[in-house]
């Protein structure tokens, strides 16, 4: 999932973006590999697998949880 910081439509919730939205929630990782399945459960979703890539951080499409390469971890 590739961010384009110069373009804030592609993406609501970006980082420095003074009329961005707050994720829903936001989980500190150590990896860039990550798994999201909502919180499992009847309220849950499909479990997906991201990869951040070069970025450090990626959300989910189904929950909008943004998940964050924790300080000094997968780099």
């Amino acid at each position: 999932m590739k961010k384009l910081p110069h373009n804030p439509r592609t993406d609501q919730a970006t980082p420095g973006d003074p009329d961005a939205l707050a994720p829903p929630e936001v989980i500190a990782v150590t990896s860039r590999r990550v798994k999201c399945d909502g919180g499992g459960g009847p309220l849950g979703h499909p479990v997906v697998y991201y990869d951040m890539g070069e970025e450090t951080f990626v959300e989910c499409g189904y929950c909008d949880r943004r998940f964050v390469l924790a300080d000094g971890a997968g780099r």
